[in-house]
């Protein structure tokens, strides 16, 4: 039996049936991840996209323990923060490639060399990561020191 014309020629509303979004291509999936770092959730993201929370939760799987809020003071890198606090020195005491390299590289390993309930402290406080960076920076600023001596340089002018 032929539909009657009122069915036919009636165009769907958007509101009638649910969007499906077809598969999911690199493009949306990187947008997601953008998304779950910036904070919405995976029903938030789900609606933009038109998948299910589901869909969004296996594709961004493994950034939800890597989530910095902006909106709190929630956990930051410790390779970032001590990568930007190494660049302000470095500018200061006017620190060659090499010896932002080395410092970097100590920071590294000392930041690597923590458990993990004391990075998950340090992420958290930053009184304990200025604390931590002013243990480590002796060390790594005598070095440095001690190398421009060696080279008949002047010494970096900043203190223990």
């Amino acid at each position: 039996m032929p539909r009657s014309s009122a069915v036919r020629g009636r165009a769907q509303s958007p509101g009638d049936t649910p969007r499906r979004g077809g598969r999911v291509n690199q493009k949306m999936i990187n947008g997601m991840v953008k998304m779950r770092i910036e904070g919405f959730t995976h029903a938030e993201i789900a609606l933009r996209y038109h998948v299910s929370p589901r869909t969004v939760r296996r594709h961004t799987q493994g950034v939800s323990s890597q989530l910095v809020h902006a909106r709190g003071n929630g956990p930051v890198d410790l390779m970032v923060w001590g990568a930007q606090q190494f660049r302000g020195i470095e500018q200061r005491a006017r620190l060659t490639v090499h010896e932002l390299d080395f410092a970097l590289k100590t920071w590294r390993k000392a930041v690597l060399d923590l458990d993990a309930l004391t990075r998950e402290h340090l992420e958290g406080d930053v009184e304990l990561r200025r604390r931590f960076l002013g243990e480590i920076w002796p060390a790594i600023h005598l070095r440095i020191d001690d190398q421009r001596f060696a080279q008949d340089l002047p010494p970096t002018g900043l203190g223990s």
